[in-house]
This record gives C-alpha cells, structure tokens and sequence, in this order.
C-alpha cells in the first residue's frame, strides 16, 4: 500500500511547529514544536523526524499576506525550503497558512486553555489545522 502520511512544518526563527498525518493520510493530528536557533538546526530535527515517520511529503506552511502576495516572512520560508530540499530527498509542498495560528489561538480558548505562554501549543496545532486543509483537498474529503 502507498504511504501517505504527510509531515506539516510551520516554520518559524525560533520555534517549528509540527503536525503528522496518520498512515493513510486522512486525519492530522499536533506532533511537537521544535525550538531552534537556527535554520540548520530546524533542518537536523526535521530529518530525524522524516526518518522517524517516513512521509510521502513535507507539507510546509506558506505565510502569505491576507491580500494573498508574498511576506517577508514567506520569503524566509522559501529560503528554508531551497535550505530543506538540498538537505533531504522529499517532496516539499506549500500550503497557505494564512489565520492557522488564529484558528489555533481560538481553539484554545474554547477549550479554557490560556493563550499566552502557549506558543508552542499553538504553533504545532496550526501546523495540523494547514495539514488537514491539504489533506481534505488532496483527497477529497
């Protein structure tokens, strides 16, 4: 059977969110939040993670502006992809991000749990918010 699991990255200077897809590649779920200092070493935890759960592709989160145009921040990220392809040989797929983080921030509120001091909480849940988006739309759903 073909795998298809996806890994979601939501890239960020100091800390990556990350979600996984399960094996069929229907439902995703919060993985972790990586706290890195720099690309390199978001780079090094991401391959562990690629050896760990083998996916068909990474699904990378694209910030753009809500106008839909390019960011700053989604210049950084394309830099983080050409960084991220020339270390490992996997798909890499852009998925608009835009408002991920508010739907995670919301989703948290709703469940009573404070926003603040829960960044990685929220960067990890917006990685699977995205993931599932790209999964409903790949397969149909």
């Amino acid at each position: 059977m073909e795998n298809r699991r996806y890994l979601a990255v939501d890239y960020g200077d100091r800390r990556v969110g990350i979600a996984v897809s399960d094996p069929t590649g229907m439902i995703a779920r919060p993985l972790e939040t990586l706290k890195v200092s720099s690309p390199a070493e978001a780079i090094s935890g991401l391959i562990e993670l690629i050896r760990e759960y083998e996916p068909a592709a990474i699904v990378l989160g694209r910030p753009l502006s809500m106008s839909g145009r390019e960011s700053e921040l989604s210049q950084k990220v394309d830099e983080f992809a050409r960084a991220l392809r020339a270390a490992v040989d996997i798909e890499i797929i852009y998925e608009d991000e835009r408002l991920s983080s508010t739907q995670a921030e919301q989703i948290l509120h709703a469940h009573g749990k404070k926003i603040k001091g829960n960044k990685d909480k929220i960067d990890r849940m917006a990685a699977a918010i995205f993931l599932q988006t790209f999964l409903d739309r790949k397969f149909g759903v």
